[in-house]
């Protein structure tokens, strides 16, 4: 996960003088909507009692500007949960109106790139766009609301705008830099070469969900809403519809088929903070406000993803003006590239009015780790991108074919792909209803400019229509106009039967409406190898474009991409698996840290990884204990393990058989030889317990050997009980151990075929253990100091049947040169098996780890015949250093006499040397960084 931070920025207020030359007209009318129900024909009459709407949707029909508007509308409260609330952290939880039932969005006169999205409690309230216009629909003030309660009929203020585009003001509104993560620059590569057009159509950390892996799947963003005491007070009553009505906007946009996926954002809480001392710290610094509300949502949290009242991510709106590092123009700010991380998945959006809609998609989009449309990695592969898409830096303008550009679709994809949206899979129980209508609609253009710039502003007069919105106000004693490069709200009037859309006056012309759902098209041809020998992936995939989504019609679900076993013939034997050979591509390249040197090896880390980070390729530093992720994802076909058959495909780890097959069901025996019958080789075991001081001779492990297992169990327990584990190999050289330094910590010891894992000293088992086939000869030795407390040493293996066992310095099980074999057993041997270790319970620092263990037969049935004393541990402790603070000299005084101060450098670094951020490193254990200092007295 990338640590950046995405801030979304206000650009410099651009004022103008009020000149008829320079704005375009703004038209209004006042109109009285009429209810229409439409009869089995298809015709439609007026109907004057509107009461209960029902769900199959009602139809308005509204005069003006020469012009008839049929505004289709249908419920749509998709993005409210039915248990939604709102909530007071001072426990005290405060009746407020079901408005569910307010909000409709549709279409105008069935036009396809038309909008419509309306509240239509107390009159209607919103907007809609038709043919490049946009209009704005509220109740005349002043008319009692109870003209409006049953029928939504009486006097309505309509407005509509339109003029020509200006040019785009190019300043970047947004605060994250060019720079893009690994994660991010890999998920483009595949999509080179490739044109936009194809491309378009084409943490909780532990979840219990079965990985949808390259699939299209629905995927639900279960949202909570806070909003501050500034909100309140702006706002007032109309808080709740008013954040409800942008959420609405945004998961609209978030519906949109040029995303390429699925994606609902459902609000299943609305909380308003009224007590200081229990709400996270909001004040104008945006990173230290994004920080402590980050912090704050996880303890209100539940534990558990099924609570109904459990969200994925969190936001909160704020009336204050933020502040970024340098300036005062930030709109919003939210961590890359963290939805799913409970600790992190969070924004903070400034409420600069409707526009606000647009801000809260564009900071989800970063917690979707998208980066910006401008980022050299998205223009080498798509070209250069207009700037009129969610995640252009400026967002002056949204493209109302496509809001997403092709970048945003390949990156946000490849994010799921990779299984970091595995929380979104569960359909939330109780969403809150969002409102149907467009914002525009319930929102005059008037009230938009007071939510915009504060009360008493109004719009422009010669105001283009629906690029940008102009409102009046004060600067040097001067009316002037001001804006701040957001478009008017969707569903805004701009003229006959037109309204705006994305910035756009459109308008439409038919009556009927047909939603279209997506469909597959057929597979396309299986891509080249990943690999030439080995065993490689060749992948296809699938567009939603058979035909793709409209008119609200639902994106495709199911398999995207799939994919099958190539080039299975075996490579030449160089000794060096396959993940060795990746590593070492990357010899010479230093990490740009004094901790490596510029003449460094790289041989790959297995010990301490995760299990969702195996097919990363994370190396070692040859000699060091220094480890990097130097790709985020290893070729397809590299085995996720040297002990394991599953193969990586794009990142993940999937299942395969010995036979190197994807599917394949196959298992080595314990001869390591695939599908056998386990009847082609033997076991040797034996047992040391009599030590001298010094090195040990325990057993030869001959090359060919398999399923090497040595236990060295503490005396009574103990974990230092000055026995420890070593091994040689045929030269000589110790591997492990050697020369009475032993290591404390689990590593990994690579051997030809094969690779020792080896547990460190700091358990109460010692152990060794290989499962593929050495191929060269190795000796196993025990250091015994200090002490001299007995060891109680055991050790197995397999070899080929026609092979000589190997060579001990004591009595040993089974038939064993010059000893006579053990008289037959009634029953087969049962052995003790450990399954792998679950993550370490802290991401630094001091923590555990555990693992199932179980007794099975040869047949893998669960057996109870296995020793107890032999069982292994199934728990151990684990972390890496947590990072810490480096510490610089002291300046020299400010001051040669007298009080003056003195200052030091400090640095947040991790284990590796590598610095962070400083918010990574613990705040109160932080040394002081300023101190008085006096030299002498003046």
């Amino acid at each position: 996960m990338c640590t950046h931070l995405a801030a979304t920025s206000l650009l410099a207020l651009d004022f103008l003088l009020l000149v008829p030359s320079i704005c375009s007209s703004l038209q209004e009318v006042v109109v009285t909507p009429k209810k229409l129900d439409p009869d089995l024909n298809g015709r439609y009459y007026f109907k004057k009692d509107a009461d209960n709407t029902k769900d199959l949707g009602v139809i308005f029909q509204i005069s003006a500007f020469q012009e008839d508007f049929y505004l289709n509308l249908i419920p749509d409260a998709q993005f409210i949960a039915p248990a939604f609330s709102m909530h007071f952290p001072d426990s005290l939880l405060r009746p407020s109106p079901d408005l569910r039932h307010c909000f409709y969005s549709g279409d105008v006169n069935s036009e396809r790139d038309s909008f419509a999205a309306l509240s239509l409690c107390g009159g209607l309230r919103g907007a809609f766009g038709y043919h490049g216009m946009e209009y704005l629909i509220s109740p005349l003030k002043n008319v009692s609301k109870n003209q409006f309660q049953s029928c939504h009929q009486g006097p309505h203020l309509l407005q509509r705008r339109e003029g020509p585009l200006k040019s785009a003001d190019t300043t970047s509104r947004c605060g994250v830099g060019l720079g893009l993560n690994q994660d991010i620059m890999n998920a483009l590569k595949k999509y080179k070469n490739v044109q936009i057009r194809k491309q378009l159509n084409g943490t909780r950390w532990k979840t219990n969900h079965r990985s949808r892996r390259f699939a299209s799947v629905t995927r639900y963003v279960e949202t909570l809403i806070v909003a501050d005491e500034t909100m309140l007070k702006f706002h007032g009553d109309d808080l709740q519809h008013y954040l409800l009505t942008l959420m609405a906007t945004a998961a609209r946009l978030y519906r949109h088929p040029s995303i390429q996926n699925p994606i609902n954002i459902v609000v299943v809480k609305f909380m308003i903070l009224t007590d200081d001392e229990k709400g996270p710290k909001v004040t104008t610094n945006a990173a230290m406000t994004l920080r402590s509300f980050c912090s704050w949502q996880k303890k209100w949290n539940k534990a558990s993803d099924k609570h109904p009242e459990y969200w994925d991510t969190a936001i909160l709106f704020t009336k204050l003006d933020l502040c970024g590092a340098s300036t005062c123009d930030t709109l919003g700010m939210a961590d890359v590239g963290t939805m799913c991380d409970p600790k992190r998945s969070c924004s903070v959006i400034e409420d600069d009015g409707l526009p606000s809609a647009f801000t809260t998609a564009h900071e989800l989009g970063h917690v979707f780790n998208m980066p910006h449309d401008n980022v050299k990695a998205c223009e080498e592969v798509f070209g250069k991108l207009s700037e009129n898409h969610m995640m252009s830096p400026t967002l002056i303008q949204i493209n109302r074919t496509y809001p997403w550009s092709g970048c945003s679709a390949a990156i946000i994809t490849d994010f799921l792909d990779s299984g970091h949206g595995e929380c979104l899979l569960d359909e939330p129980a109780k969403p809150i209803t969002l409102p149907e209508e467009l914002p525009g609609v319930k929102y005059s253009l008037s009230r938009q400019c007071e939510l915009a710039f504060g009360l008493g502003s109004k719009p422009c007069p010669y105001m283009q229509y629906c690029t940008k919105l102009w409102c009046t106000g004060r600067a040097r004693g001067q009316l002037v106009c001001q804006t701040r490069h957001f478009p008017w709200a969707d569903g805004t009037s701009c003229g006959d039967g037109k309204f705006c859309l994305s910035g756009a006056c459109v308008e439409r012309h038919n009556i009927s409406r047909y939603k279209v759902d997506g469909a597959w098209g057929k597979w396309s041809r299986y891509g080249e190898c990943s690999r030439t020998c080995g065993g490689g992936v060749q992948l296809a995939r699938r567009e939603c474009n058979s035909p793709g989504p409209s008119n609200g019609g639902s994106f495709c679900e199911g398999l995207r991409v799939k994919y099958k076993s190539c080039s299975l013939n075996p490579c030449p034997d160089t000794g060096k698996s396959f993940r060795e050979e990746q590593c070492e591509a990357f010899n010479g390249f230093n990490q740009s840290t004094n901790q490596v040197t510029r003449t460094v090896g790289w041989v790959p880390k297995y010990s301490g990884v995760s299990q969702r980070d195996k097919c990363k390729l994370i190396c070692r530093a040859s000699g060091t204990g220094y480890f990097y992720v130097l790709s985020p994802k290893v070729v397809d076909g590299t085995p996720c393990s040297p002990d394991a058959t599953s193969l990586c495909v794009r990142g993940k780890c999937i299942k395969a058989g010995c036979d190197g097959q994807l599917g394949s069901k196959k298992k080595f025996d314990k001869c390591r030889v695939c599908g056998g019958d386990n009847k082609s080789c033997k076991k040797v075991s034996g047992l040391f317990t009599k030590p001298i001081y010094g090195y040990n001779f325990v057993v030869t492990i001959p090359a060919g050997a398999s399923n090497l297992d040595v236990r060295q169990r503490g005396y009574k327990g103990l974990i230092n009980d000055d026995n420890y584990l070593a091994v040689k190999n045929a030269h000589g050289r110790y591997l492990l151990n050697g020369n009475y330094i032993v290591s404390a910590v689990e590593r990994d010891i690579p051997v030809h075929g094969s690779l020792l894992k080896y547990s460190g000293t700091g358990t109460a088992v010692e152990a060794l253990q290989a499962i593929n086939i050495i191929q060269e000869q190795l000796t196993i030795e025990v250091l015994c100091v200090r002490k001299m407390t007995p060891p109680r040493l055991r050790y197995s293996f397999y070899i080929p049947k026609d092979k000589k066992d190997g060579k001990s310095g004591h009595t040993i099980s089974n038939s064993l040169a010059g000893l006579p074999p053990p008289a037959p057993r009634l029953k087969p041997q049962a052995q003790w098996i450990s399954g792998n270790w679950d993550e370490c319970s802290v991401s630094c620092g001091s923590g555990h780890q555990s693992r199932i263990i179980e007794c099975r037969d040869p047949w893998e049935q669960l057996s109870s015949d296995c020793q107890e004393t032999l069982r292994p541990s199934d728990r151990r402790t684990c972390g890496d250093p947590c990072p810490a603070w480096d510490v610089g000299e002291w300046t020299p005084c400010s001051k040669s006499c007298g009080r003056g101060f003195k200052r030091r450098h400090l640095r947040c670094s991790a284990d590796g040397g590598v610095t962070l951020p400083r918010e990574h490193c613990h705040s109160k254990r932080k040394p002081q960084e300023l101190d008085f200092c006096t030299l002498r007295p003046c």
